[in-house]
């Protein structure tokens, strides 16, 4: 399955590295707040957001004054460290509304990190409801930039729950509205997403292209989580076309990536394709070991739906190596999870495997 790199980057809210920038916004010469922005590549749309948040929220024109002025520091370290001057745009703009416009723009925002709870808690269904709420006031006050974001939420949600229409649509307009304005980070998610829904549609040749684009724009802005998953995509599509070099090369960078900054769950996802490969070039040693340094962080995360994936592959090994006791013990562990847990279809093949 391919990893859904926008909706991770939708439901993970990095609140505390964004407080962490506002609050060096006035502390922090220019030259060391740069520093602090290319840290710290995600979070800092967030602390800007947050920043203008206060702007509306202020009650006295000092207090006001001072947030916009953190805000501007922000962005302009961000296009410093980044080349990237789309947030340097968004708050003069914002600056220039009027006070309508600006209580919006943010009450919009507070939709958006809604959905992105509702979408944890209740699934993407219950996200869109929320998100189309925020898509009517941005499109009230003609905020390009926060229909493009908003736009991307809801196709992602709507891939996930594969309606592949419906997401194409909003994925597509989400790309389209982020190019004009410049928002690498909107216009790399969405065009992730379409490849994924290529891949799900079945054409490779347009998803490996889409991917590769998403990947270019990523690395544009360091946006490191969105970089492992289209090296991790592209690794799966190599793999189903059987460029088994390739599908490693990809695997690797994304395995590095994700242990470089601690993500120790996307990198264990790494580490399952990596031993499936293994598995086809007939390294049992090499796969069981990595099956089995998967299985260990999604245990310790009670990750049980993953953890099963592990102990399947685990099993499939030791049937081909016949040790048909050790197969049935970690095929069983698998069965009883996915009984608990589901989905219907992974336990329905772990069954067919306990059979044979």
């Amino acid at each position: 399955m391919l990893a859904s790199s926008l909706v991770g980057a939708v439901v993970i809210l990095q609140s505390a590295p964004a407080d962490t920038l506002r609050l060096l916004a006035h502390r922090l010469p220019e030259s060391a707040l740069i520093v602090e922005v290319r840290s710290r590549p995600l979070a800092i749309r967030d602390a800007v957001t947050d920043a203008l948040r206060q702007v509306v929220k202020g009650e006295t024109a000092a207090v006001r004054a001072e947030q916009l002025d953190v805000a501007r520091h922000l962005s302009a370290a961000y296009a410093v460290a980044w080349q990237d001057s789309f947030l340097v745009r968004e708050v003069e703009r914002f600056a220039t509304w009027p006070p309508l416009s600006r209580a919006g723009k943010v009450w919009a925002d507070s939709v958006r990190r809604a959905g992105i709870a509702s979408y944890g808690r209740d699934g993407p269904a219950s996200a869109i409801v929320i998100w189309r709420r925020g898509l009517r006031r941005v499109t009230a006050i003609h905020d390009t930039a926060g229909i493009a974001a908003i736009r991307g939420n809801i196709g992602a949600a709507f891939l996930e729950e594969g309606t592949l229409d419906s997401a194409q649509r909003h994925l597509e307009s989400a790309r389209a509205l982020a190019a004009v304005v410049g928002d690498v980070r909107v216009e790399g998610n969405a065009t992730g997403m379409l490849a994924g829904l290529s891949a799900d549609r079945g054409d490779v040749a347009t998803a490996r292209d889409l991917y590769t684009r998403a990947l270019a724009l990523r690395e544009r802005i360091n946006d490191s989580r969105g970089m492992a998953a289209d090296h991790n995509n592209l690794g799966l599509l190599a793999q189903d076309l059987g460029g088994l070099e390739e599908a490693e090369r990809h695997f690797q960078s994304a395995l590095a990536i994700n242990r470089r900054d601690g993500r120790d769950d996307a990198a264990a996802t790494n580490q399952l394709n990596l031993a499936g490969l293994a598995t086809l070039s007939g390294d049992f040693t090499r796969a069981a070991t990595l099956y089995r340094d998967a299985l260990a962080v999604w245990r310790a995360a009670e990750r049980w739906i993953d953890a099963a994936a592990a102990l399947r592959g685990l099993g499939q090994i030791e049937v081909r190596r016949g040790d048909y006791p050790a197969a049935v013990t970690a095929l069983r562990e698998a069965h009883s999870i996915l009984t608990r847990t589901g989905p219907l279809n992974e336990r329905l093949l772990v069954e067919r495997d306990l059979a044979a």
